[in-house]
């Protein structure tokens, strides 16, 4: 099993979507998938069509099992443990009762009541530092930074990538798979030179092909559909699909 957070300390730049994405992109490709939505927003849910509830709450307060808490999507391969506004009373739990770094990882990896675990789990996060940030970071072997085409996105990247680092001085053992630009345009000068700046500071190796602007992706979310179901031909599939075969490619 192979854990994926996807993080930004910045709202507003498509991590759901990205989530989401590569979530059901991986279910498509026959591995079966546990999305996990640790944001009281509980977006994850409704880009999917499905109904929010306290799936996260259910987990990580009541005791309740991964198997109890996950829902089916209507997908094959594909799971969700969805959240809503009980979640931010989880982590006011969870702080009150001193929860270690670890609670997270730990439901991930031992709640499955002997059914086999999925093949990934991707969790997606709140923008804001927190509790269940930094469990969902410290559960993840890898962490994908999206990055919108702004200096406060970028801002967001660094303080994660701190946060990154200030876990690993703790002992977590997970590794940035990298930052993904998101909602380029290569028309505007802010989005170049943003792209160039990640370039600069990161290199190639950690900055991914970008993601262009595309109003297919609210199209998709307003329809509770992915792009692989309503437009898995389009640029904007092909550029997921790029992300996505990154991700299946790492060992």
């Amino acid at each position: 099993m192979r854990i994926l957070t996807i993080a930004n300390q910045k709202g507003g730049v498509a991590k759901t979507t990205t989530a989401v994405t590569i979530a059901h992109g991986l279910a498509i490709k026959g591995r079966s998938t546990l999305l996990l939505d640790v944001d009281p927003q509980g977006q994850c849910a409704v880009a999917l069509g499905r109904e929010q509830d306290q799936g996260v709450f259910d987990l990580l307060v009541t005791g309740r099992s991964l198997r109890e808490a996950a829902r089916p999507t209507g997908r094959k391969n594909l799971y969700l443990v969805p959240s809503d506004k009980r979640t931010a009373t989880a982590q006011m739990v969870l702080a009150a009762e001193g929860a270690g770094l670890d609670t997270l990882r730990r439901a991930l990896r031992k709640r499955m009541n002997g059914y086999n675990s999925p093949d990934y789990i991707l969790i997606d996060t709140a923008p804001s530092l927190g509790g269940l940030q930094e469990m969902a970071i410290w559960a993840a072997d890898l962490v994908l930074i999206p990055c919108g085409m702004d200096y406060l996105s970028t801002d967001g990247v660094v303080k994660i990538l701190e946060t990154m680092q200030h876990l690993s001085g703790k002992g977590w053992e997970g590794a940035l798979m990298g930052i993904l630009p998101t909602f380029y345009d290569e028309t505007t000068r802010e989005s170049q030179a943003t792209l160039d700046d990640l370039q600069k500071t990161f290199g190639p190796g950690i900055i991914l092909p970008p993601i262009h602007r595309a109003t297919v992706f609210r199209e998709c979310v307003s329809g509770g559909k992915t792009i692989w179901e309503r437009y898995p031909t389009s640029r904007a599939a092909k550029e997921y699909a790029t992300v996505l075969w990154r991700v299946l490619d790492v060992r």
